[in-house]
C-alpha cells in the first residue's frame, strides 16, 4: 500500500508539474502574441497615413521624422496634441506649396536651378571644411603664458590721476582759492562758492580720470593741466594752472601707477588670439596641401589679362545709373565718354549730364553747356530732338515730357526710351520764361 501511495504521489507531481509547465508554456506564447502584436501595431503606426496630397501622402513616420530633425530643446514642443496639431497643419501648407511650385515648374527655371546648386555646394564646402578643421588643435595655456611674456608691453595699464577742480576767471581769484583750500576749507564748498565751471559745480569740481595725454571729459585736451596733477600725491592741492578755459586750482583723488594686466586677467583673449591666428595658418596649410594634391595650375597669363580687361561702356552706364548721388552720377557719365566718346550709349550719358543738372542741381548754364555738347558731338542721335527741347524749355514751368525718367532709369533693360518722342508743337505760354 505504501509503495502505491508512493508511485501515486509520484505521478501526481509529474501531472501537476507538466500542467504547470504547461501554463507557463501557454502564457508565454500568449505573451509573445501580444509582443507581436504591439510590435505589428507600431510598425502600421509609424506608416499611418495622416493627409493625402493628390497621390502624395504623410504619414506618422513623416512627422516624428520631422520632430526628431528639431533641436532638443525644441521638441518639447511638440508633446502636446496641439503642438502635434499645428505641426501637421505646417507640413500640409509645406507640402501643397512644394506641389504647386513643381507644378508649376519653378524647379526647371534657371535662376532656382542656380540658387540650389549655389546652396548645395556651399553645404559640401561647409560640411567638409568643418572636419578639416576640426583637426585644428586649441593653444594650451603653457603656450599663452609664453605669448604673455613675450608680449608684456601690449597689456601695460597707464598710470592714471582722478583730478577735481575749481576753476577762476583770473590767476588772483585762483591763488585765493588756492590758499582757502590749503587752509583746510571744505573742497566742495568752496568750488559751489567760487567755480566757475557750471558743468561740474554739483559734483565737487569733479573732472575724471585721465592719463599723461590729459583728455578731459567736460573741458577737453589739457596736458598742462594732467602733468600738474600727476606731480602731485593723493590728496594734493596745486595751481593755479591755465588752460583754455581760465585758472584752475586742482586736487588730486586717486593716483594710480602704471602696471601691467596679471596674466589670468588676460588669459581667454591670449588663446582666442592664439586660437584665431592657429585656425588661420592651419587653413592656408591645408588649403596648400589640397592644391597641390590636386594638381592646381593656374595660368598667370589668362588671369592677369582677364582681371585687367576694360569695363564695356554698357557695363559703365549701368554702375553710372545705379550711383546715389546727382554728383557721383555726374562723375560716373563723364568717366564712360572719357573712356567711350563713340559708344552706342554715350548720346545717353551726355544727355543724362544735362538733364542731371537741369532737373536735380537746377544749374540751367551746365545744363545748357552738355545738352549742345550732345548736339555737336551726336546731331544724329534720337536724344538730339530731347537736348534741343531741353535747351529751349527746361528755365520755364513746362515739363519734358517727351522725357520718361522711370524708363530713362530703368536698368533693367539698360536703355533710355522715350514712348512719347514724337514731333514738337510748342504750347501757348502762360507765363514768361524763368530766368536761372
Amino acid at each position: 500500500m505504501k509503495q502505491a501511495g508512493s508511485r501515486f504521489s509520484r505521478v501526481a507531481g509529474i501531472a501537476f508539474a507538466t500542467l504547470m509547465l504547461a501554463g507557463a508554456w501557454s502564457a508565454h506564447v500568449d505573451a509573445a502574441k501580444r509582443t507581436a502584436v504591439k510590435k505589428s501595431r507600431a510598425g502600421a503606426d509609424t506608416s499611418l497615413v495622416l493627409v493625402r496630397i493628390g497621390r502624395d501622402a504623410i504619414t506618422r513616420a513623416d512627422v516624428q521624422k520631422r520632430i526628431e530633425s528639431f533641436p532638443e530643446q525644441f521638441r518639447s514642443n511638440y508633446v502636446t496634441p496641439e503642438g502635434r496639431q499645428q505641426l501637421v497643419d505646417r507640413m500640409i501648407e509645406e507640402r501643397v506649396w512644394l506641389s504647386m511650385a513643381q507644378k508649376k515648374g519653378v524647379a526647371d527655371r534657371p535662376q532656382v536651378q542656380q540658387q540650389l546648386e549655389q546652396q548645395r555646394r556651399d553645404l559640401l564646402i561647409r560640411t567638409y571644411l568643418n572636419e578639416v578643421m576640426a583637426a585644428n588643435t586649441a593653444p594650451s595655456d603653457s603656450e599663452a603664458r609664453v605669448y604673455y611674456d613675450a608680449h608684456l608691453a601690449d597689456y601695460k595699464v597707464p598710470a592714471t590721476v582722478t583730478v577735481r577742480h575749481i576753476q577762476s576767471k583770473t590767476e588772483n581769484d585762483a591763488k585765493k582759492v588756492k590758499q582757502y583750500a590749503r587752509g583746510k576749507q571744505d573742497w566742495a564748498g568752496l568750488v559751489k562758492r567760487f567755480s566757475t565751471d557750471t558743468l561740474t559745480k554739483a559734483n565737487g569740481g569733479l573732472l575724471g580720470t585721465v592719463t599723461h595725454e590729459g583728455v578731459f571729459a567736460g573741458i577737453g585736451n589739457q596736458p598742462a593741466l594732467a602733468e600738474s596733477a600727476f606731480a602731485l600725491p593723493e590728496g594734493g592741492i596745486g595751481g593755479p594752472i591755465k588752460t583754455t578755459r581760465g585758472w584752475h586750482v586742482i586736487k588730486v583723488d586717486a593716483l594710480k601707477p602704471e602696471s601691467t594686466r596679471p596674466f589670468d586677467q588676460v588669459r581667454q583673449l591670449i588663446i582666442r588670439q592664439l586660437s584665431s591666428q592657429r585656425s588661420q595658418d592651419f587653413y592656408k596649410s591645408r588649403l596648400e596641401q589640397a592644391r597641390h594634391e590636386l594638381d592646381v595650375r593656374p595660368d598667370s597669363v589668362a588671369i592677369k589679362k582677364f582681371i585687367s580687361q576694360k569695363k564695356t561702356a554698357r557695363e559703365m552706364f549701368n554702375e553710372a545709373q545705379a550711383l546715389g548721388t546727382p554728383d557721383a552720377r555726374l562723375e560716373g557719365y563723364r568717366n564712360l565718354l572719357a573712356q567711350y566718346p563713340d559708344s552706342e550709349v554715350s548720346p545717353q550719358a551726355q544727355f543724362m549730364i544735362g538733364f542731371i543738372y537741369s532737373e536735380e542741381l537746377k544749374n540751367y548754364e551746365e545744363a545748357e553747356k552738355a545738352f549742345r555738347a550732345l548736339l555737336q558731338r551726336y546731331p544724329k542721335a534720337e536724344l538730339a530732338t530731347s537736348a534741343q527741347w531741353m535747351i529751349d524749355h527746361m528755365r520755364s514751368d513746362e515739363a519734358p515730357a517727351f522725357v520718361n525718367l522711370d524708363a530713362a532709369k530703368d536698368s533693367s533693360n539698360h536703355e533710355m526710351k522715350h514712348p512719347n518722342l514724337k514731333p514738337w508743337t510748342p504750347p501757348a505760354k502762360k507765363n514768361g520764361p524763368k530766368k536761372p
